[in-house]
């Protein structure tokens, strides 16, 4: 059974979460007292499902088999039945074409799986594999030229192919000659995507309340909460250091930008915020310069983050911010969730990178500030907006951790997301070239960005992780000489109106390379889709994916697929996707039932239940409610676990999931018109839990019946 199902941005269970005095629940089980409150309202189902996953066969050379022998046999040695020698040389491997696979489609254009010639090529791999001299066969599959990590939720992280993270991973995944520091609420060093990456840092609160740790500033910057909301501690800092450096290929949780900077923590938020006192020190201590605590670390930073900000132009920020630039550190600053075209500090400082914040499609999120200070754009992500169609929220996903010690990952957005995509970015540079200063620095990641066909505001630039590693590469370290296939843009979302949109293409590395087909997984007669050259053969410089969608005839709901470029330099094959959605109508989850909860907040008990449907338009209502405080939860139980919350399953809290409110109850009171939604949960880690096996059924909401 499941238990420690997490939202992306929920984690369950929620003892503790909410601030709120217990009044039981009245204990009234499955047969509520005949006189009570009464409660009503309607849960509001997702206006459209997620698209549908779907699975099949990795690409391959459709009907070529890969052999290798075991040493004293060759290609002469194998009696071959129903297979053409493709080529083979006098090492242990040779290819073969397998008849069994001719006149056959491919389960991509709609042929059965199995009919289709992967399935063939499949099966005469391992016909292959059982003949005598061979030690091993498989199909001819196509792989990818880029690094891929292999952390459980890396697939989540829709942000980094954004930026050509992965391309650059090729050239460099960082160095631990790199200290980035982190100015922020502290760090949860337990964290394991932290293990091993922290240096020293220091708490430079100055107001024990503030802090919250019982004295002012001291060499411990652990964050033990901020209290931002009653609901509990944003544990921002833990987030934004992820994002940097959470380590990477490790085979769990997330990845970080760069996966061997070293981190170093400086705590300056504390609970109502920061200082510019508190700030300012900070900024000198992590450029190694004399500051209020009488302390230095032993190697100053290389790159500054400071996910905060206030409005305006406060002097002596920028006086700290000017000399922390003029001791060789790089500052990078948020600029500012107002949606303003406002500058704020430190971000709008000469001497600061200002990094403003996109969404999932590469366009300004639609909290960024836009001032014309911004120097640079990342990506920050937007909560309200699942255009990729995987259930979650278009959120940076990164390390998290609450108030009662879990260890999880959680979804945010803002420019403070943006921010740390840009500093984890500068350490990748600075590891592919340590020779660059600050300024030199700087100027890399500026003038490498692109995005110019994004329309974002004052002709901003996206920074391209690639570009700017390559660029830093060539200019002292070791460049990238093969072709390396990038595309401007990795969803395309057309929404309820579009038809028609294009994709540039890119070579990023050197040398040419050659279109040589495609495909749409799964296939998608509602698109058409063409490459085109700009000019022939001159390595796809410039050259366009044109997209084109037929709306008649669609059901309503989501219509999603991949489309897989293939290119070759002719003798490798290179591939990249590009997500294509769109949505006609309203599709609403129709067939569900909901099983809505008044559940005691602290034990999580559950006292009453109404159960609704679309039928009753989901509906509900309570009556006969004993006053006290509850938790109002509603969901589906789609695997009839009796528990809701499970990886699948849509489920919800009122107000919201974000952050929900205990709903107080009086004697004979009458609450209508309650409304909130559900959404589509699945499954990610909860550290501090164990894992989905081992957690306790508390973390979940039970049904009565």
């Amino acid at each position: 059974m499941n238990n420690a199902s997490i939202r992306g941005f929920l984690v369950l269970p929620l003892v503790g979460v909410f601030a709120v005095a217990c009044g039981g629940g009245g204990g009234g089980g499955a047969t509520p007292p005949v006189t009570g409150a009464t409660l009503a309202g309607t849960v509001q189902m997702p206006s459209v499902a997620p698209a549908a996953a779907t699975t099949g066969f990795e690409p391959m050379v459709a009907g070529e088999v890969v052999v290798w022998f075991e040493p004293g046999h060759s290609v002469a040695d194998l009696d071959a039945v129903g297979f053409d020698l493709v080529r083979g040389g006098s090492g242990p491997i040779a290819v073969y074409h397998a008849r069994s696979a001719e006149g056959r489609s491919s389960w991509r254009d709609g042929a059965r799986v199995a009919d289709c010639v992967e399935k063939a090529t499949c099966d005469a791999a391992d016909a292959m594999a059982a003949m005598d001299g061979v030690r091993c066969a498989s199909p001819n599959y196509l792989l990818r030229a880029f690094v891929e990590p292999n952390d459980t939720h890396y697939d989540k992280q829709w942000h980094y192919p954004q930026i050509n993270l992965p391309q650059a991973w090729d050239v460099t995944q960082g160095s631990q000659g790199v200290i980035v520091a982190v100015l922020d609420t502290g760090i949860v060093s337990a964290h394991p995507d932290f293990q091993g990456r922290l240096v020293g840092g220091y708490d430079m609160i100055s107001n024990p309340q503030t802090a919250r740790d019982g004295d002012g500033r001291d060499p411990n910057p652990e964050d033990v909460g901020d209290l931002i909301t009653p609901q509990g501690s944003s544990f921002h800092g833990t987030h934004v250091a992820g994002t940097i450096g959470a380590n990477g290929n490790d085979g769990q949780g997330v990845a970080g930008v760069d996966w061997n900077c070293r981190l170093m923590p400086v705590r300056c938020l504390g609970q109502g915020g920061g200082t510019i006192d508190d700030i300012a020190n900070a900024i000198l201590f992590a450029a190694g310069l004399p500051n209020a605590s009488g302390v230095v670390p032993p190697q100053r930073a290389d790159i500054i983050n400071m996910s905060l900000g206030g409005p305006g132009l406060n002097p002596v920020l920028e006086q700290a911010c000017d000399q922390a630039a003029a001791a060789g550190a790089l500052l990078v600053a948020a600029a500012g969730n107002d949606n303003s075209d406002q500058p704020n500090s430190p971000a709008a400082f000469d001497s600061v990178l200002s990094v403003g914040a996109v969404d999932l499609v590469g366009q300004r999120a639609p909290y960024s500030n836009y001032s014309s200070t911004i120097d640079i754009w990342a990506p920050g992500g937007d909560m309200s907006q699942d255009r990729n169609g995987d259930g979650f929220p278009d959120g940076v996903l990164s390390t998290m951790a609450d108030d009662q010690g879990q260890l999880f990952y959680k979804f945010e957005n803002g420019t403070s997301m943006a921010s740390p995509h840009v500093a984890g970015v500068a350490a990748l540079v600075k590891a592919a070239n340590p020779s660059l200063t600050a300024q030199q620095l700087r100027q890399v990641l500026i003038g490498s960005a692109g995005g110019a066909n994004l329309g974002l505001p004052n002709n901003g630039r996206l920074i391209d992780a690639f570009a700017a590693v390559q660029s830093a590469a060539g200019s002292g370290g070791n460049p990238v000489t093969t072709p390396v296939l990038a595309v401007e843009r990795t969803v395309v979302d057309f929404g309820a109106t579009g038809v028609a949109d294009s994709v540039v293409l890119q070579n990023l590395g050197n040398g040419l390379l050659t279109y040589v087909g495609g495909f749409a997984d799964p296939p998608a007669s509602w698109l058409t889709a063409d490459v085109f050259e700009t000019l022939a053969n001159d390595g796809i410089d410039g050259d366009r994916l044109e997209l084109q969608v037929d709306r008649s005839g669609l059901p309503n709901g989501v219509q999603q697929t991949t489309i897989t470029l293939n290119y070759s330099d002719g003798s490798n094959q290179v591939s990249i996707d590009v997500v294509v959605r769109l949505q006609v109508g309203q599709a609403t989850v129709a067939n569900d039932t909901v099983f809505v909860l008044l559940v005691d907040p602290v034990t999580l008990e559950t006292y009453y239940q109404a159960v609704t449907d679309a039928t009753a338009g989901f509906q509900f209502s309570f009556a006969g409610v004993d006053p006290g405080v509850y938790l109002l939860v509603a969901g589906t139980d789609r695997d009839n676990d009796d528990f809701l919350g499970d990886e699948g399953e849509l489920f919800g809290a009122y107000p919201s999931i974000d952050v929900p409110i205990a709903v107080e109850v009086s004697t004979g009171a009458s609450l209508a018109d309650l409304q909130f939604g559900l959404q589509e949960l699945a499954t990610l880690q909860s550290l501090g839990l164990g894992t989905a096996e081992t957690a306790s059924a508390e973390t979940t909401f039970r049904r009565l019946y």
